[in-house]
């Protein structure tokens, strides 16, 4: 802004000379017309070099002081543009390369690639977790319009070109999700993020239901259709409102309670146990609402039976305090 001002004031201290020299030289030379008032004003101020056109003693002396003040006003104004350029440029450099020793240090995060009208949102719920993750977007604009209101690491460029997936560092990445506008385009995402780091999870937005069998093929572990999304969402809030306020004052109060899963680790006093022998409730005040198995499957309000395997992901609903007390019992360290 300071820079702003400077150059605004040098504009006008321009204006206010070529103004002051016109007429100057109008009012000593009563005989010269405007226009050769405005010439002589204009090669003065430039030093491009004239004749004097028979002028005045008073004219002579008027141009030597037009001559010292305009050389003061335009140095003034070039000194200031080169400094906002120089050292806008240079600060633009810095912020930058800081931005990249920062993502460098980054591991077990996640790839957001495209932040545009669905990937926001995934930005934003990153944002309110806490989570540490890399944003891609290809328009310096939106990203920009973005920064105004939030804080993220981010690179500029095209999410469908390794390089770019290189240096949000997707090789230390946990997830990604993909959520550019076009199904090709996430397609190509996921391809060459398989090809990078084959342990990614890999989430992707589809906007053709005849999408969904080729992105999961190209490697996509999950894939959401939003149009789908948005439906069930409408006919839920008609039939089940309750329950959808109910998730969504959860969603909202996530970082303290929330949906979590914990998975049994091969060293975990869990295995081979019931889920009455192993007492979560008591050790951690918390219920099984669901545990998936290792084939996938999901068991909803799981009996007491239940026998607990390595790999069996135990869904409970969890603030962090009940939730790493959890994870110390499976083992799990993620």
């Amino acid at each position: 802004m300071e820079y702003q001002r400077n150059i605004v004031i040098a504009v006008f201290a321009m204006i206010a000379v070529f103004a002051i020299g016109v007429t100057g030289y109008k009012v000593i030379e009563e005989d010269w017309t405007l226009l050769h008032s405005i010439f002589m004003t204009v090669i003065t101020l430039t030093t491009v070099g004239y004749a004097d056109y028979n002028m005045s003693d008073e004219g002579k002396i008027f141009t030597v002081a037009l001559i010292l003040g305009g050389i003061g006003v335009l140095g003034y104004g070039i000194s200031i543009t080169a400094t906002f350029i120089i050292e806008g440029q240079l600060q633009e450099v810095f912020l930058k390369r800081r931005m990249e020793k920062s993502i460098d240090k980054l591991s077990n995060h996640y790839i957001v690639c495209g932040v545009g009208d669905t990937g926001v949102h995934a930005l934003d719920e990153l944002i309110h977790l806490n989570a540490d993750f890399v944003a891609i977007e290809r328009d310096q604009v939106q990203i920009e319009h973005l920064l105004k209101t939030r804080h993220f690491h981010y690179v500029q460029g095209d999410a469908t070109e390794d390089e770019v997936l290189i240096r949000a560092g997707i090789d230390r990445a946990q997830g990604l999700i993909a959520s550019l506008s076009t199904d090709q385009d996430n397609l190509f995402v996921v391809l060459s993020a398989k090809q990078l780091n084959r342990s990614l999870r890999i989430t992707s937005k589809a906007v053709e239901e005849s999408s969904r069998a080729k992105l999961t093929k190209a490697g996509a572990d999950d894939v959401v259709l939003a149009d789908q999304i948005g439906g069930l969402r409408l006919v839920s809030t008609v039939i089940s409102p309750i329950v959808v306020d109910f998730l969504d004052d959860m969603l909202k109060h996530q970082v303290t309670t929330r949906f979590a899963e914990s998975t049994i680790q091969s060293e975990s006093p869990f295995l081979g146990l019931t889920l009455n022998d192993a007492r979560i409730p008591d050790e951690t005040g918390l219920v099984v609402v669901a545990v998936r198995n290792r084939a996938g499957d999901i068991i909803y309000n799981p009996s007491g039976n239940l026998r607990l395997d390595e790999g069996d992901a135990l869904i409970v609903i969890a603030d962090n305090r009940q939730l790493g007390i959890l994870n110390q019992l499976t083992r799990d360290t993620l």
